[in-house]
């Protein structure tokens, strides 16, 4: 039953993901054309200040969803009742805290954003952002009821058909009217109808949320404010290490970076929505995991996933190094092209970010907030006086350098030892030292790949849209042969196909039930 409602949540996110992708790259197309780059900039600028203002949240979130998924298994309506109770009561104050930070900043936004003489109304499109985020706060506990039924897949569905409905209406504001604030509050209608559609979903099909008002007893309130402390510094590592690199931008290198950087992490942020359709599936599953089966049976389905996390964003890795900057151009032109040491690092930074995923899940699962709760801060420390010291010399380079630095100081061997050393606790020194010579020969394979690729699509110098899907095919085919000829023999690989080609057989068979009846 796990495996049925992950594939479905799966499948659901990646073909909406996909849909995404290519009406946010269509969207973003119109936008550069009616206006300038500045706006991607203030985009970029506005979502970093709320994102950093979302440290009010306090990783409310993770803390109750984790003690959801229990009496989600054993069927305890009651305490799932008293946990959304407390859910919804601390995210009613989280929007208040956030909608009074975001009005205190309205006297600053000058400092915020250089060169912004040519953006009109500017604190009234700060106020729309703000607006957009505030609501989210209001509404988002109910998706909590979802995820933890693993029926996240409705959401995900009215979240794309809304999506569509979102891009056609922009960009028809743009092509009729070019006003970015119109443009804005359809993307504020939009997501304040999906989240009424959820809203509604959860009280049909879960009406026994209604029959509870009272909060959970004292001891898990505390368990739970104790989770919420090490979740906040958490968040504020997070916050400081993804959401300050569009600020910094803006105020060292100036709004116009912020917008060509803008460009680079609308790829970058497609992507990783895409694959983390396949991982995100798998976030309640991991949780019933965690809370009915043995650590062994946790350790193998966390290899399989890791493993299998790898050879996405390995593809993926391999694949954006080589096609980003004729993607770019093609789409948007030469202009709004980084050089290739941009690039690299900025691959260096979603490789990393990309293979903490599936550790990251599990510990979550299992509740391992407290134990690296001060790495976040180090991580924070290390990122913004990285960032800060190499901008000077290096421009938008040495900003995501510092990150890069940041991460691979920290959590890049502080979230493994942890997972093992807590979560895993058998024999875990000898599994967290197999878990960094995998990375390291995993690394390395992935640096062949895009050694070849590379190589091999400089002998066709051509431009055009055909030329691209032909240096996509072969960046492709590269990587699966240097992929099986790595990984076909090992256990995880051998694992996944004979799993893969049993549910294959599975869904033929039911097709065939259902054609013969």
């Amino acid at each position: 039953m796990r495996t049925k409602y992950s594939l479905i949540n799966m499948l659901t996110g990646i073909a909406g993901q996909l849909l995404r992708i290519f009406l946010a790259f269509f969207s973003r197309k119109i936008f550069i054309y009616y206006l300038s780059s500045e706006y991607l900039g203030i985009n970029g600028v506005f979502s970093n200040v709320l994102s950093v203002l979302g440290l009010a949240e306090l990783g409310i979130g993770s803390a109750i969803i984790y003690k959801i998924y229990k009496p989600v298994a054993e069927g305890d309506q009651d305490m799932i009742c008293r946990l959304m109770n407390f859910y919804r009561l601390l995210y009613r104050c989280v929007a208040v805290v956030v909608l009074l930070l975001g009005l205190s900043l309205l006297p600053f936004l000058d400092l915020l954003v250089k060169d912004s003489q040519g953006i009109e109304h500017l604190s009234l499109i700060y106020l729309l952002y703000l607006l957009n985020s505030v609501s989210s706060y209001l509404f988002s506990y109910k998706n909590t009821i979802l995820t933890a039924y693993q029926k996240s897949y409705y959401r995900i569905v009215w979240g794309h058909v809304m999506y569509t409905v979102q891009i056609v209406l922009q960009i028809l504001v743009l092509v009729l009217t070019q006003n970015f604030i119109l443009f804005l509050v359809i993307q504020i209608l939009n997501q304040l109808a999906v989240n009424l559609i959820v809203v509604r979903k959860v009280d049909r099909d879960y009406p026994f949320l209604k029959e509870q008002k009272a909060l959970p007893d004292k001891a898990t309130r505390r368990a739970i404010a104790r989770d919420m402390l090490a979740l906040s510094i958490h968040s504020f590592g997070g916050v400081v290490l993804n959401g300050t690199d569009n600020l910094l931008m803006s105020a060292f290198v100036g709004l116009a970076s912020a917008g060509i950087y803008s460009n680079y992490q609308l790829i970058f942020t497609n992507v990783n929505g895409l694959i983390s359709w396949v991982y995100s599936a798998f976030t309640a599953s991991v949780g019933n995991l965690a809370a009915l089966e043995s650590k062994q049976k946790v350790y193998e389905i966390y290899r399989t996933l890791d493993f299998f996390l790898f050879g996405i964003y390995g593809y993926a890795s391999v694949g954006i190094f080589v096609m980003i900057n004729p993607f770019i151009k093609l789409m948007f032109g030469e202009e709004y092209l980084f050089s290739m040491v941009m690039v690299l690092v900025l691959i260096t930074s979603f490789y990393i970010t990309g293979l903490r995923q599936i550790c990251l899940k599990f510990r979550y699962a299992m509740g391992l907030f407290w134990y690296d709760r001060y790495k976040a801060l180090a991580e924070a420390a290390i990122n913004l006086i990285a960032s800060l010291v190499l901008v000077r010399s290096y421009g938008v380079v040495g900003i995501i350098l510092g990150t890069v630095i940041s991460s691979m100081a920290t959590v890049f061997w502080v979230e493994p030892y942890v997972f093992f050393r807590y979560g895993i606790q058998e024999e875990w020194k000898q599994k967290l030292r197999k878990y960094f010579q995998t990375y390291a020969l995993r690394v390395a394979s992935v640096i062949a790949a895009a050694f070849f690729s590379w190589q091999l699509c400089r002998l066709f110098p051509g431009e055009t849209l055909g030329w691209f899907v032909l240096k996509c095919m072969i960046c492709t085919v590269v990587y699966i042969v240097i992929f099986l000829i790595c990984y076909s023999r090992c256990r995880e690989f051998v694992y996944l196909k004979q799993r893969g080609r049993s549910i294959m057989q599975e869904a033929l068979h039911k097709l065939r039930g259902q054609k013969s009846c």
